[in-house]
């Protein structure tokens, strides 16, 4: 009998086994195993998850939002109201409050607000012109101050002179009936206390203060010249125009200024004849003022002289006056009187050259000064203007009278005319090259503003070159 023996079967299995799905290997997320409670992973995740919520409540009330925006606002309105009193405290004049004259509060506060204010006129010359002047101490500004102030934007002709042109000055004070600026320049003795040179100062004071015109409109700026007058009252020297130019021009109390030769016989009232003309001259540019004179020969009369342009065309024609341009011919100087009889406005001077010197009107700031190396040169005032750029406008309604006899300059002997003019020819290709030099570091040079120096420079040149 066989006997049957049950052995395990290699391929299969006793129980039954699931094939593996989707389902057992990722369950869903809400069939995972829950992590337990007390888990610092779990309570880092709950804790922010709480304070999240709390806050956002907190900031989601209607009351919160409406006190925060309330606090805003007014914040908001109370910096805008502190803005703008702050500005309206920098107008002393503003309207909170009566009007304040602070011009009366300047003029009647005694006690000085800073040292500074303590420093005598001469010491503050010295400081201004510590490399130009050469006798600061004798220098007195303001020695007399017109009684009448000018307005800021008026027009002050600026003027030198010496005691021998003081009936000038008188004539000229009565003419303009406007502000202007002498340099009085006086040739005194050695000795200051001298009987001659004191005489000399009491006689000024007098005929300042007694003459209406002088006493309302003429701030003098007295320059003493110690050693220009000898013991026996002779004079020996005076010089020092170019300083005195500037001077009168430094302390002049407008916006704009006029250098008028002292000796003026006429002039149309350019003082209302600038007010249409201010932007010219704001913008950097000068105004030429016509100068007309009457031939330079003996027995000519110089009492009389026409007051209107289409008289003085009338005279010019029949040879009775010229378009004076010193340094040239009667009406063939660079004012070119062949524009200026037709012109209507402003025009340009068609031709300018290096020893041309009107009288012109400018600001009295942001330009160039006198050359003091020259002891009387009114052209160089002018010339270092033009290279710096201004252009140079004559005016066509108004003009001047002068005698005409009167020489260019105040040089005397010959030796000084010839170092003037040694200096002039130096001077001339040395400021043409140091203006070439500043527009060129400024990126100008290629600019409108260059033109002058391009022109000057050129004609400069070609000077030295024909002179070698």
């Amino acid at each position: 009998m066989s006997t049957r023996t049950t052995e395990p079967r290699l391929h299969g299995s006793l129980f039954h086994q699931r094939k593996p799905s989707l389902t057992t290997i990722c369950p869903s997320p809400d069939k995972r195993p829950e992590k337990r409670r007390n888990s610092s992973q779990y309570t880092i995740i709950r804790t922010n998850s709480y304070k999240t919520t709390w806050l956002t409540k907190i900031f989601d009330m209607p009351v919160i939002k409406l006190v925060g925006w309330t606090y805003i606002i007014i914040c908001f309105c109370l910096s805008t109201i502190h803005l703008i009193s702050s500005f309206s405290l920098l107008d002393p004049n503003g309207v909170r409050g009566p009007k304040i004259d602070w011009d009366k509060i300047l003029l009647e506060k005694h006690q000085s607000w800073s040292t500074l204010e303590e420093i005598s006129p001469e010491m503050r010359s010295s400081k201004m012109f510590s490399k130009s002047a050469a006798n600061n101490d004798f220098i007195r500004p303001y020695w007399f101050t017109a009684s009448i102030k000018p307005s800021k934007d008026a027009l002050t002709l600026n003027t030198v002179l010496t005691l021998k042109d003081w009936d000038y000055l008188i004539q000229l004070a009565e003419l303009y009936e406007g502000p202007i600026s002498a340099a009085l320049l006086l040739p005194s003795t050695q000795n200051l206390n001298n009987e001659i040179s004191i005489q000399q100062l009491t006689d000024i004071r007098n005929d300042y203060e007694t003459t209406v015109a002088l006493r309302r409109h003429v701030d003098i700026h007295l320059i003493l010249q110690p050693g220009g007058l000898t013991e026996e009252g002779a004079t020996i020297a005076t010089g020092s125009y170019q300083e005195s130019r500037n001077l009168a021009r430094l302390f002049s109390r407008t916006e704009f200024v006029a250098l008028v030769p002292v000796a003026t016989l006429w002039m149309t009232d350019i003082m209302d004849s600038i007010k249409k003309y201010h932007d010219i001259l704001r913008s950097g540019d000068l105004l030429i003022l016509p100068t007309f004179g009457f031939p330079n020969y003996e027995g000519v009369e110089t009492d009389l002289w026409p007051i209107d342009k289409q008289s003085i065309i009338e005279w010019v024609e029949e040879g009775q006056l010229g378009l004076l341009d010193y340094n040239y011919e009667l009406n063939n100087g660079p004012s070119s009187y062949g524009t200026w009889k037709d012109a209507k406005d402003p025009y340009l001077v068609p031709t300018y050259d290096f020893n041309y010197g009107p009288i012109f009107i400018s600001t009295r700031l942001n330009h160039p000064w006198c050359e003091e190396r020259f002891e009387d040169h009114v052209p160089s005032c002018i010339y270092t203007k033009y290279l710096a750029g201004a252009k140079l406008w004559v005016m066509p309604n108004d003009y001047a009278i002068r005698t005409g006899q009167e020489p260019s300059d105040t040089l005397e002997s010959l030796q000084q005319k010839r170092n003037q003019n040694k200096i002039a020819r130096k001077y001339r290709i040395e400021q043409c090259v140091f203006y070439a030099r500043q527009f060129d570091q400024y990126g100008i040079f290629d600019t409108e503003k260059a033109d002058h120096v391009k022109q000057e420079c050129s004609l400069a040149l070609l000077k030295v070159l024909s002179n070698q």
